[in-house]
């Protein structure tokens, strides 16, 4: 059982100082450049004025283990971004909250008038990919250029609403 609670600013900055090295090194390519996790902290604080998500998933015991947002980025479209401590360690509370995005998306995007949720992970990651399935989403296509010298590649995936889907 995981449990999802408010964003805290120093739970969120216990989470970014143990990430786990892929999520670290994805968030590093997605950036551009090389980051503490005070930077990376800076700039997850500031996208909290604009989330329209933003938490904390906790384990059963009450350990902090994932920060969650989604902001949107067109009507109707949003972007989220997980990031978390050891994917090893917390495999399972990982797993369980895959789980719970794919049964909770609906209800909550049709909510939120969202019809359409992307997110991208570095290629090389060896569990996002799986993980972003695991909620729901479906892969989109490979998309090259990020990183400091524009060589790293990452996933776009994306949750679609089943009822909202039109094709021109």
């Amino acid at each position: 059982m995981i449990h999802t609670g408010p964003y805290e600013d120093h739970a969120a900055l216990d989470i970014l100082r143990a990430l786990d090295p892929s999520d670290y090194r994805e968030a590093v390519l997605a950036r551009g450049a090389e980051a503490s996790h005070l930077a990376l902290f800076a700039e997850w604080r500031a996208a909290q004025a604009v989330g329209v998500v933003s938490h904390l998933l906790h384990t059963a015991t009450g350990r902090p283990f994932a920060l969650l947002t989604v902001v949107l980025t067109a009507r109707g479209v949003a972007q989220a971004a997980l990031l978390s401590r050891s994917h090893d360690k917390f495999r399972m509370p990982l797993a369980r909250a895959a789980v719970e995005i794919r049964r909770r998306l609906p209800g909550w995007a049709s909510g939120a008038g969202i019809h359409r949720l992307e997110a991208r992970c570095w290629a090389d990651h060896p569990t996002a990919p799986g993980f972003l399935r695991a909620c729901g989403f479906r892969f989109e296509a490979e998309t090259p250029g990020y990183g400091p010298d524009g060589r790293a590649v990452f996933l776009q995936f994306a949750w679609i609403h089943e009822g909202g889907t039109e094709h021109v």
